[in-house]
């Protein structure tokens, strides 16, 4: 089991750090990973801009000794891969559990049924979103549509709680921020 965070704590660490050559240290790294999120207030959806906390921290992990490491958060139940075709509208809904929603592949719209805010995810490097927007704290949840041809790959991980964060800003992160 401890395979798993080890696994989306460096799979996340690269959603946000430039490629390091070897020998590289954590002086190269953010110093944390910023994260769009999916949230609710007054029992509706909104989209937030997320910075984690404590940040990133020097690993002492053999094999990757040295470089950069961020705790995502204790995980629950299953993780699951999902495939999802081009061109699907997975219409509204909320999200199952509070959890990570990594697209490895494919392109994602987010938005909300009662706000303009939107948010594009592009799966790979950057692709990675905080789904939290469950049934006890939003109404109605959000939208999600897969806009292109290309197959979206994502993997769904539960989490136990909230990972500790703040909130940078009221709307999706930007490109340049992620």
């Amino acid at each position: 089991m401890i395979f798993l965070p080890v696994l989306f704590t460096t799979l996340l660490a690269a959603t946000s750090a430039a490629a390091a050559s070897t020998n590289t240290t954590t002086s190269s790294f953010p110093s944390t990973l910023n994260i769009t999120t999916i949230t609710a207030h007054n029992n509706q959806s909104a989209l937030e801009c997320w910075a984690l906390d404590p940040g990133y921290t020097t690993s002492a992990q053999a094999g990757v000794s040295g470089t950069a490491m961020l705790p995502l958060g204790p995980i629950t139940g299953n993780a699951t891969n999902i495939l999802i075709p081009g061109n699907y509208d997975g219409g509204r809904h909320n999200a199952p559990t509070i959890q990570w929603v990594i697209f490895l592949s494919g392109v994602a719209h987010i938005t909300l049924p009662n706000s303009t805010d939107e948010a594009w995810v592009i799966g790979g490097r950057n692709g990675a979103i905080l789904a939290l927007d469950t049934a006890e704290v939003s109404t109605q949840g959000h939208y999600t549509v897969y806009p292109t041809e290309e197959s979206t790959l994502v993997w769904e991980v539960p989490l136990v709680e909230v990972p500790g964060h703040r909130v940078l800003y009221k709307r999706a992160c930007g490109g340049a921020e992620v």
